[in-house]
Parts: structure tokens; C-alpha cells; sequence
């Protein structure tokens, strides 16, 4: 059983791959008959890996890495297939070094600074953390840890730490010049109303690839809708019942707002690609299950847990040696399907 995952466990319980996580890690929002059936396979299966803190027989403090998952509201990090790969992508690389991952959550500061002291009183060798709802000013709180960290899933400009994230500008100036080659000049935003480096990162570049290709921005084709599929779908429907002016074509900050916003769009009479086109991003397993298929900007996931458990098993190696701060972008490809056509049509004044 040296192979088995969170997710694994999850399937044989019937559960999310979250929970099991919120049940190893004594969390609230598990009832206690699940918390007892999840630490009961445990057992059985003898099983060590993500978000358990128990250590194997005979190893050391040191063989041990935290993954530190930090929320400023959940609103973006939540229990969807891009986190939930994200997850095991690390654990799998940290056992493959022959490393436990520990898994700790913290919702806010005041968490942080709680739980910060149990993570390093496990004389953890390294930190990894999931950043991708930090702040710049959050940094602040892993100063002074005698630790070696990588932060995951955020750029973090200007501040003096390990990052790997997602090269954003590459993925959107592909989708947005391949929406050009197709003929559309009016090319809207399906923009979240929560925001996050990545999404800001994003719609910039959603900005810069228009102003290369010499079209211009428009604010009226910029929707703000939820960042989750069923949120998005209900802000989308609120926003075509004033029969707004549409574009012929929409890029999204990620694949939950581009599907919510298509099952919105075609319910209310917009044809999917014939009158407006859709491309999301992150290309989750959900892009090939809708109808039409969901055109998204593939984010390779393994790669982004794999290579922050590398990075940090080189400052691990080098302590004291290696003083330099890296910042790992890591390749993105669009990926063409049915939600993105040609304008055949031109633009549509108002919703059908």
C-alpha cells in the first residue's frame, strides 16, 4: 500500500478527497462517524502520506515536509479536481524523495499564527506553501522562520521568497490570438469578483494581448461573476436578464466561471460557438464533459507540485549554501475544442 493516496482512500469511503484531509488533520466541518471511518482505513491500510502527521516507523523529524494550504476566504482554493491534483502532485514527488507530507490548513492569520508553532515543532525540513490566495503582505508572517520555503501557485512580485506558479501571460495571449486568427475583434472577460494574483495576473495579460493585435478595450464586455461554477452561473443569468450588448467571444479567469457562464448563456437562447465563443483555463477533467466541449489553457498541475517539492529538496540540500530566490513559471498551452468557433456572425446586440 506504499502507493495509495488521499484520493484513494476517498474513493473506497465515498467521500471528498478534502474530507479525508479535514479528518487526518482533526479539522472541523467532519461529523465523528466519518472522522471514525477515515482513521479506521488509516489503520488498515497503514497509510502515511498527505495531511497525516504521524511519522513512519523508525524515521526521523527531518524526513518530514509540510504542505501549508493558506485561505484568505476558500473562495478560490475549495475542494475542485485543479486543488485536489495539486495536492497529490506534491505528495507523490515528496514520497518519490522519500518524504512525509504533513498537511495544515489556515484560514486566516490568527490560524496561521497558531498552527504555524505545531509546524515547525515537528522539525519539518522544509515548507511548501499553497499561496494561491496570498497577498504580498502575507509573506510577512513566514519572515523569521528558520525554514526552507517555496511558495506554490503565486508570483508574489517583489518579495524575497521561492515561487513556482502558472506562466499566465503565455496561456492568454495564445487563446486571445487564436480568437483573432477566428475573426473576433470583440473579445470580452469573464472576470471574478473575487480576486486573486492569478486573476489579476490574467486579465492583464487579457488586456495586453488585445492591445498588441491593435483591438481595443472595452469595460462594458468585462463581466464580474462568482469564482465558482454554480455561483457564476446564477450572476451570469442575473447580468443577461438586462439583455446586455455581448461580444463574439469570452476568455475566462478559470474553467468554473467559463462553464457556469456557457450554461447561462445557452439557457437563455446564446448559441455556443455560433453566436459567442468561451475559453476558460486551467483545462480541469470537467472541460471534456460538457456540451460543447469547454476550449480551456492547459495548466500542466503534476509539473507545478512536482517541481516546488524539487526546488525545495535543493534548498534543503544546500542550507546555508544556496541564498538565492528562484521564481519557476511554469509553461501553459491553449487547448482548442467546441466552445471556441469562428464569428460567422459578427456580434449580437442583446441576449435572444
Amino acid at each position: 500500500m506504499a502507493d495509495i493516496t488521499i484520493k484513494d482512500i476517498a474513493d473506497k469511503l465515498g467521500v471528498s478527497p478534502a474530507t479525508v484531509s479535514l479528518a487526518l488533520n482533526d479539522r472541523p466541518g467532519v461529523n465523528a462517524q466519518t472522522r471514525k471511518r477515515v482513521l479506521d482505513i488509516v489503520k488498515k491500510l497503514n497509510y502515511t502520506g498527505t495531511g497525516f502527521s504521524r511519522t513512519r516507523k523508525g524515521q526521523k523529524n527531518n524526513d518530514i515536509l509540510n504542505f501549508l494550504v493558506y485561505k484568505r476566504s476558500g473562495k478560490v482554493i475549495a475542494d475542485t479536481q485543479f486543488f485536489t491534483t495539486l495536492i497529490e502532485s506534491v505528495e507523490r514527488a515528496a514520497r518519490a524523495c522519500d518524504y512525509t507530507i504533513t498537511l495544515t490548513y489556515c484560514e486566516n492569520e490568527t490560524q496561521f499564527l497558531e498552527n504555524i508553532g505545531n509546524v515547525l515543532a515537528t522539525s519539518a525540513a522544509g515548507l511548501i506553501v499553497l499561496g494561491t490566495e496570498m497577498q504580498e503582505k502575507d509573506v510577512r508572517l513566514f519572515e523569521g522562520l528558520d525554514i526552507p520555503i517555496v511558495i506554490l501557485d503565486n508570483e508574489l512580485l517583489g518579495m524575497s521568497v521561492d515561487t513556482v506558479m502558472i506562466h499566465n501571460m503565455k496561456g492568454i495571449c495564445e487563446a486571445v490570438n487564436y480568437l483573432y486568427s477566428e475573426g473576433h475583434t470583440t473579445i470580452g472577460y469573464l472576470k471574478s469578483s473575487f480576486s486573486i494574483r492569478n486573476f489579476e495576473y490574467r486579465f492583464l495579460s487579457y488586456k495586453y494581448a488585445l492591445d498588441h493585435l491593435g483591438l481595443e478595450y472595452s469595460s462594458q464586455y468585462t463581466f464580474s461573476l462568482d469564482p465558482s461554477m454554480d455561483g457564476a452561473f446564477e450572476d451570469m443569468n442575473t447580468l443577461l436578464a438586462k439583455a446586455p450588448q455581448l461580444p463574439t467571444a469570452f476568455m475566462a479567469d478559470n474553467d468554473l466561471i467559463a462553464v457556469g457562464a456557457l450554461k447561462a448563456l445557452r439557457q437563455n437562447g446564446v448559441r455556443i460557438p455560433e453566436d459567442v465563443s468561451v475559453i476558460g483555463f486551467d483545462d480541469i477533467p470537467m472541460c471534456t464533459f460538457i456540451e460543447p466541449e469547454l476550449a480551456s489553457i492547459s495548466v500542466p498541475i503534476e509539473q507545478l507540485g512536482t517541481i516546488a517539492v524539487r526546488r525545495l529538496m535543493e534548498k534543503i540540500n544546500n542550507s546555508g549554501a544556496d541564498s538565492s530566490f528562484l521564481r519557476i513559471a511554469v509553461e501553459t498551452s491553449f487547448i482548442a475544442r467546441g466552445s471556441a468557433g469562428s464569428n460567422a456572425a459578427g456580434a449580437i446586440s442583446t441576449v435572444k
